[in-house]
């Protein structure tokens, strides 16, 4: 890949910092400037993580556990760990397979969750989802299309956190930005309104859908969650014309 056009760029990442620590170090080889900006918080689903902790205990009733996301991963893996006997478990990418810390029986060779259900294997028998509070009903819906009885209960949740005046004015003149969730775009518009850099990275199509309906101009689609998807995209906006 040609590092020329990340080259003095200014890109923001708005994911929690400890999750944005090898992408900012690839973009800085890559001759950027970073700015982290964290816009979202991970916290307990409303109802305090009780229908999770409740799935967990009877964790023998289900054939897989399967989790959407490492920040999913991460509420389940200390269960995990106290268990010699677990059902199969499924990731939906390598970086959420290893948040569990313990061996996984299934991971997508591409990190989204409509690849996860398209690869899952056909089959019967029980499913917890680990997922977090608001998202869509997709991967359920996926999987009971696959033969199984789907129990999906919500892992997390996530707030919005509000930049700092000085991160806001770096913001604006950084030349992208990168999302890797809806809730993200959404705390970014409760704070910037529809202005944002020239380039917009957006991480898989609901993230983009988000940006597109609060009017943000100018996404690119990353196609999986991972430092080379996001590179690939920023460089892709950037050989444009006038990104």
């Amino acid at each position: 890949m040609n590092s020329t056009s990340l080259a003095g760029r200014t890109v923001v990442l708005t994911r929690p910092l400890q999750q944005s620590i090898q992408l900012e170090r690839e973009l800085i080889a890559l001759g950027a400037h970073v700015v982290q900006m964290p816009l979202i918080a991970i916290a307990l689903p409303l109802d305090k993580g009780e229908a999770l902790n409740t799935s967990l205990a009877n964790l023998q009733q289900y054939d897989w556990l399967v989790v959407t996301s490492a920040n999913g991963a991460a509420q389940v893996a200390g269960a995990l760990s106290q268990m010699s006997v677990r059902p199969k478990l499924a990731a939906v990418g390598k970086a959420t397979a290893d948040a569990l810390g313990v061996q996984v029986d299934f991971v997508p060779t591409i990190a989204r969750g409509d690849e996860l259900v398209a690869q899952f294997p056909q089959g019967s028998g029980r499913v917890l989802l680990a997922q977090a509070q608001d998202v869509d009903g997709a991967v359920a819906d996926g999987l009971r299309a696959r033969g199984y009885v789907v129990d999906a209960v919500a892992a997390y949740s996530t707030e919005a956190v509000t930049p700092s005046n000085d991160d806001m004015e770096l913001a604006l003149r950084a030349d992208a930005v990168v999302f890797y969730s809806g809730s993200a775009v959404r705390s970014w518009c409760a704070a910037f309104g529809a202005t944002s850099p020239k380039a917009v990275v957006a991480i898989g199509k609901p993230t983009e859908a988000v940006a597109h309906a609060s009017a943000l101009r100018n996404v690119a689609v990353a196609s999986e969650p991972t430092t080379d998807a996001v590179v690939a995209a920023l460089h892709g906006l950037f050989q444009q014309p006038n990104p």
